[in-house]
């Protein structure tokens, strides 16, 4: 476990360092920064999985869903997935602090008790509403461990040493990712819709026994934090009065909610626009491949070059291939361009996320030190909470073309430039 350092003076002025890198420090002491060994970061990918996969899973059922319900049109079914992004965010404020407060384990239990029942009551929905709530519960309970599990990260690295394991985990849990269509896609072809859901109840259930017997407890009595509203106030103001981290929130707002909103629509495109069923998790093994491609270089050229320079580069190239993208589709094919060369497009662009998402969090959790869970819970909160209501904008801008998310993605891209800019973050 890491050793709690001084903040630098520029820190507590509310400025972020400027090195070329990071820096990597880890609970090695005289031997060197701390590695990651295969196990933790498999753990932690299954743990940061967990709701990327109950998200995904659900997206080529949709139309079964939506079929089975009596329900019309390609809007309303998207509140299958905008629910747990909901629950999400709702989680990521609440288990982080009970994470500082209890410790990491406790915590991770409760998440996944949560999840389980979520997934359950989805599986066994008698109504649309049902399905609404549980999958709130979902996203309430899988939320929480993708924040805890990146407490655990905090707490034994930081730096460029934590972009690297959040990069790693990242390449694993994109292959844990890429089955979650293959499964959704089987399971409404095979068996039944509501089995999509109990899936996700069986993750839970498994992943719990595998963290119970596999993580200790991270967090030293001596470095837990109280929990009273008013305790958990001062930490968030704190943070916010730090001008990397709050540059850092908006940034990560930003690129998550464009994220978001393209897991909310992609249904509606990719199957509703260009009419993909079987090719639906082709389509997201493509992107999935790319992602994790450019997550696991991420990992290796984070220590040589550094996070910010990696992030100011990936930020800028979104914001360009968005709205160079709108504009050539609007151009030249009325919205809806070709199949093949809107995967060209949203490939790439999107794997990009597997460089901005693990920088940004460990630039704004680095100056951080103990209060990490409250940290990682405000970062990736606004991340969730921007993805909802981007999904939401989505909904009533869609007009049965790319162009919407397009746009979104290149203003994400402007937006998080321009944050990280102002807080001197890269």
């Amino acid at each position: 476990m890491s050793a709690r350092h001084p903040r630098p003076p520029a820190e507590a002025a509310g400025h972020a360092p400027r090195p070329s890198g990071l820096g990597a420090v880890g609970g090695g002491g005289a031997s060197g920064p701390e590695k990651a060994a295969a196990g933790f970061v498999l753990l932690m990918a299954a743990l940061g999985a967990m709701n990327a996969f109950a998200v995904d899973i659900v997206i080529p059922a949709l139309g079964a869903i939506a079929e089975g319900f009596g329900i019309e049109g390609e809007r309303k079914p998207q509140w299958a997935i905008l629910a747990m992004f909901l629950g999400m965010a709702c989680s990521q404020l609440c288990l982080g602090p009970v994470s500082d407060r209890w410790g990491r384990r406790p915590a991770i239990f409760v998440g996944m008790g949560v999840a389980l029942a979520g997934g359950l009551l989805a599986s066994l929905a008698p109504g649309f509403g049902w399905l609404v709530a549980g999958r709130f519960l979902q996203g309430f309970g899988t939320g929480g461990l993708r924040v805890v599990s990146y407490a655990i990260m905090r707490d034994r690295f930081s730096g460029d040493e934590m972009a690297r394991v959040v990069s790693l985990t990242n390449s694993v849990f994109v292959l844990m990712v890429f089955t979650a269509p293959i499964f959704g896609t089987l399971m409404v072809e095979f068996a039944h819709w509501r089995w999509v859901f109990a899936v996700t109840a069986l993750q839970a259930l498994a992943t719990t026994v595998w963290f119970a017997l596999a993580q200790p407890e991270t967090l030293s009595d001596d470095k837990r934090r109280p929990i009273s509203p008013a305790a958990v106030g001062r930490t968030f103001l704190e943070m916010l009065r730090i001008r990397a981290m709050l540059a850092s929130v908006i940034a990560i707002a930003a690129v998550f909610g464009a994220f978001a909103t393209f897991l909310s629509s992609a249904h509606a495109v990719l199957g509703g626009i260009y009419g993909l069923t079987w090719g639906l998790p082709l389509a997201f093994g493509g992107i999935s491949a790319c992602f994790g491609v450019v997550s696991f270089a991420n990992s290796r050229l984070v220590t040589r070059i550094g996070a910010q320079r990696l992030t100011r580069g990936a930020l800028a190239l979104w914001a360009a291939s968005g709205l160079g993208g709108a504009a050539v589709f609007a151009a030249a094919f009325g919205g809806v361009p070709p199949l093949i060369l809107f995967m060209l497009w949203l490939g790439p662009t999107l794997a990009l996320f597997g460089i901005l998402f693990g920088n940004l969090l460990a630039m704004g959790l680095t100056p951080m030190g103990d209060r990490a869970g409250s940290a990682s819970s405000v970062l990736s909160a606004s991340g969730t909470l921007c993805g909802v209501a981007l999904g939401a904008v989505m909904v009533e801008l869609w007009d049965g073309t790319v162009l919407p998310l397009a746009g979104i993605i290149g203003a994400a891209g402007i937006v998080g430039l321009a944050a990280t800019r102002w807080g001197r973050v890269c």
